[in-house]
């Protein structure tokens, strides 16, 4: 009797055969997975075939579950990753809630989010999508007839899609944005804190003669003359204009080469004489908001 040669009948990708004897030809998991990896999943696919552990750990799904699951063709599963898990986790967070908490609350969702996320994902991928191949070797060999047919199919629908790459940019992008809107109103706002900083630095030299002054004469200066300094001690930088007293308090004017929000605006110093004759300085502003100012001011 003539032996007969069966090249891939073997194959851990081969469909069991059915009632029908409709049947993919070759290796027909082989033909959805491609090329791509296509060792890593036959070792995989055979193991859970032979009825294996179901555990196996995949770094692309610990690493970027929900990419991979989009690079893989695995539509519903992404869909469910991205938004359900989310969904549901939130509702069951709101139910924790009213029971236990909002801080057991958190606790909960970001417990469950991350244990799912980064373990049951990571443990189960590649079983999940054995059985998504499968699924669709089965729906295909109902379908068509043909071997040929069905392993184009299987190529056709199969394999890895190229949208993740426009999902990736899509996302670059919008963290991009994200990240712009957040970084850039923050340093122009320390800009600003530094250049409000300035006056501060400058009105320390000023303030040891009001001090003195309120020592000798038990009362407030009235203005610069008062302690007998002109003008120019009381100085002006890169982005301040001036330097004023009145009634004791320092005035410090913004300009120069200050930041368009605080250009004209004022910081007052303002001494307080506690009950030991120690003075003490307190500062605020009436135009410059208080994200601008120094903490000491706020």
């Amino acid at each position: 009797m003539d032996e007969v040669k069966r090249s891939d009948s073997d194959s851990i990708y081969r469909t069991p055969a059915s009632p029908t004897d409709v049947t993919p030809a070759g290796d027909a998991l082989a033909a959805y997975v491609g090329p791509k990896n296509a060792d890593y999943y036959a070792e995989r696919f055979a193991r859970f075939r032979s009825g294996g552990s179901k555990l196996s750990w995949s770094w692309p799904a610990f690493f970027v579950a929900a990419y991979w699951l989009l690079y893989r063709k695995m539509w519903l599963n992404a869909l469910l990753y991205w938004v359900g898990l989310p969904v549901v986790l939130g509702a069951l967070s709101v139910g924790v809630a009213l029971v236990a908490g909002e801080a057991a609350s958190t606790a909960f969702y970001y417990g469950a989010y991350l244990t799912i996320t980064f373990i049951l994902v990571p443990l189960f991928a590649n079983y999940l999508y054995y059985r998504h191949a499968q699924r669709k070797v089965d729906k295909i060999a109902g379908m068509i007839s043909s071997p040929e047919r069905q392993s184009a199919e299987l190529t056709r629908i199969g394999g890895t899609s190229n949208i993740v790459i426009i999902v990736l940019i899509v996302v670059s992008i919008m963290l991009l944005g994200i990240i712009a809107a957040i970084a850039i109103p923050a340093y122009q706002d320390y800009t600003i804190r530094a250049q409000v900083a300035q006056g501060l630095h400058l009105s320390e030299a000023v303030k040891p003669r009001i001090e003195e002054y309120i020592a000798t004469h038990d009362s407030l200066p009235a203005e610069e003359s008062d302690l007998d300094i002109d003008r120019a001690f009381l100085g002006s930088g890169s982005f301040v204009s001036g330097i004023g007293i009145e009634d004791g308090t320092i005035i410090i004017t913004y300009g120069n080469q200050a930041h368009p929000i605080i250009q004209g605006t004022n910081l007052m110093l303002v001494p307080e004489q506690t009950a030991d004759a120690y003075i003490e300085w307190s500062c605020y502003s009436p135009d410059i908001e208080a994200k601008h100012l120094p903490a000491a001011c706020r």
